[in-house]
């Protein structure tokens, strides 16, 4: 959520239950404003916040060249001072910190110990061997870096034009976008993840008659797995707000003001994958 607006962006959040205290809300954006100035960053974004049994976790990110490739992502435990998370590159951190059933207990230092899947090898249909299981032992703040990471690459959305890509391979916030109108709002392929595009470009071109290629390189959220089934649209015609809730990560939420350049999506929760959505459908 852009700190430009974000006493705004709040206010539309509370309609689906994500909110703040008044004195987080100030406290927060003065210390991100200070962030922002001390790192000089270009755009400055309130993530989220992770609950944790002892402390939580609030995650802030910002950017100065490239709003997707440049992005530095922080931590706070008080939301006044901020610690930047490391950058994560490790298989199995990623792995453990998705199957690790412990919640984030708020010590950045604590050491957890997961037990990794068995790995198997397979020749034409057939198991030949299988190793034991594997234990890693990862940092609270490693496991904190690979899911905020994780959930931002599988839910963070924008609307289709938010983004604008330049000539040299920039990405930047689209200074001429002036929001979804109300046939666009309701539709799901006017909505594309917030990350760097997996998908093929002309893949994506593909999709759509009216394509553009400096706004429509980015994967759009219709293709997310299970398809149509990831994402919840709520529309709140007398507010002329867009709300998209995530069902593989509960807690994050997006919104949209209509016909507006307002949008940004938020994260509350405990930090834990919905792996019983296909038995929810």
């Amino acid at each position: 959520m852009n700190i430009e607006y974000f006493q705004e962006g709040l206010d539309c959040l509370m309609y689906c239950g994500q909110k703040l205290s008044p004195e987080q809300k100030v406290l927060l954006e003065n210390s991100l404003i200070i962030l922002q100035n001390e790192n000089r960053f270009t755009g400055i974004y309130f993530w989220g916040r992770i609950n944790g049994v002892k402390n939580d976790y609030y995650i802030a990110f910002g950017y100065i060249k490239d709003c997707l490739k440049d992005r530095k992502y922080f931590y706070s435990l008080d939301a006044f001072q901020w610690l930047m998370l490391p950058f994560i590159s490790g298989p199995k951190i990623f792995q453990a910190a998705i199957l690790c059933p412990d919640p984030f207990y708020g010590d950045p230092s604590l050491l957890i110990t997961v037990k990794l899947d068995p790995t198997f090898e397979v020749d034409t249909n057939q198991v030949i061997s299988a190793s034991l299981p594997e234990l890693v032992r990862i940092k609270e703040e490693d496991r904190l870096a690979a899911i905020v990471f994780i959930i931002t690459e599988e839910c963070g959305i924008c609307p289709r034009g938010a983004l604008y890509k330049l000539t040299d391979g920039r990405i930047v916030p689209n200074q001429m976008f002036r929001g979804l109108n109300d046939l666009q709002c309701e539709d799901f392929s006017y909505y594309q993840i917030f990350r760097l595009p997996r998908n093929d470009l002309t893949l994506n071109l593909s999709k759509r008659s009216d394509y553009n290629y400096p706004i429509d390189f980015l994967d759009s959220v219709d293709c997310v797995v299970p398809m149509s089934k990831a994402f919840s649209l709520n529309l709140q015609r007398n507010e002329r707000l867009v709300v998209i809730k995530s069902c593989i990560w509960l807690g994050m939420t997006f919104f949209h003001k209509i016909n507006s350049h307002k949008y940004g999506f938020l994260y509350i929760g405990d930090g834990k994958k919905n792996y019983d959505l296909l038995f929810m459908l």
